[in-house]
């Protein structure tokens, strides 16, 4: 840990000291020669008019170039004449009054930047690791040990080494908020699947009432363009005129035919194919030799389905 020799040598040190986890729970310890080569936490003397935890980020970076956060108190220490401590005062072993803390690592990403004075070396090490090793500084050990027994145990110790009478009814509390929470982002859930699946629907009601309104156009240009076929060619230029219009039409029915089935949209078959009425919806019923009862035989104006639903009806006249 860092030396101040600005102290005064009558009075105990005032210092702070960090054990660092990453996100898989391993703790960062570093080796120092000031503690005899043990490996120990990062920290350092408070400074006039700095915070605890400001001094314990401030060591950490300076140390190892870490940046810390969530900075939680777990106990005081006091040092007082440590055989391991090799920095003296007078010859004497350092009186040191330490806070140990615990923190997180700002930033999953970072890799550690000895300054070769605090620390030669360091390691990260599971807890397990932390309480088998003999190159441990005892103190530090013993602080890791409380973090873990306190919040990662199965029993849950008091760190402050006193009871605490109201943590019944604070974790009471605390459950009753986190089913609460639990409960709401499940009905958040539940909400946005619903919402998905609903505008989902709106867009197919949307897309089909376009349809529905575009399919009588279709229609009838189909059936215009039918009766045109039917009609007797001109003679001369104006066959010639008429047969390239009429191969212009053509493409223009088979863009809105094309368009109709980019969205899903099928035509119902009618003639020949047995009455559905499902599918198709009766306007007439004629005697035909030959046609078997319920033929359809003619067909009046075309239906259309899309996506399994029936769009428009196909009207048709069927064989009695």
């Amino acid at each position: 840990m860092t030396d101040q020799s600005s102290v005064n040598k009558k009075r105990p040190t005032v210092a702070v000291s960090v054990v660092i986890y990453n996100k898989i729970n391993q703790v960062f310890l570093m080796r120092s020669p000031a503690w005899n080569n043990l490996l120990v936490m990062p920290g350092g003397g408070i400074d006039w008019k700095e915070s605890a935890e400001q001094a314990g980020k401030r060591e950490v970076f300076e140390e190892t170039g870490l940046k810390v956060k969530n900075l939680r108190f777990v106990r005081i220490v006091e040092m007082l004449n440590d055989p391991n401590y090799q920095r003296k005062v007078d010859g004497e072993p350092k009186h040191i009054v330490a806070l140990d803390y615990v923190a997180d690592l700002d930033g999953e990403d970072q890799v550690a930047k000895l300054d070769g004075q605090e620390a030669i070396d360091y390691l990260w090490l599971t807890v397990d690791e932390v309480l088998k090793r003999d190159d441990i500084e005892p103190a530090t050990r013993e602080t890791v040990k409380i973090f873990h027994d306190g919040h990662f145990g199965k029993e849950k110790k008091n760190i402050f080494n006193r009871d605490c009478k109201k943590c019944p009814d604070t974790k009471k509390e605390c459950e009753e908020y986190k089913t609460g929470w639990q409960r709401a982002l499940a009905d958040y859930k539940n909400l946005q699947t619903e919402t998905e699946k609903r505008r989902g629907e709106w867009v197919k009601m949307s897309e089909a009432q376009i349809l529905e309104e575009f399919i009588p156009v279709y229609d009838n240009f189909k059936k215009a363009f039918a009766v045109s076929g039917s009609l007797p060619l001109p003679e001369g230029e104006i066959k010639r005129g008429w047969g390239q219009w009429a191969q212009g039409i053509e493409y223009i029915k088979k863009q809105f035919g094309d368009i109709l089935k980019n969205h899903g949209v099928e035509e119902i078959k009618t003639i020949g194919e047995k009455f559905d009425p499902n599918l198709h919806e009766s306007v007439g019923a004629e005697e035909v030799e030959g046609k078997e009862h319920g033929e359809i035989l003619k067909e009046i104006t075309g239906g259309y389905m899309a996506h399994g639903k029936v769009l428009w009806a196909a009207r048709v006249i069927i064989s009695k």
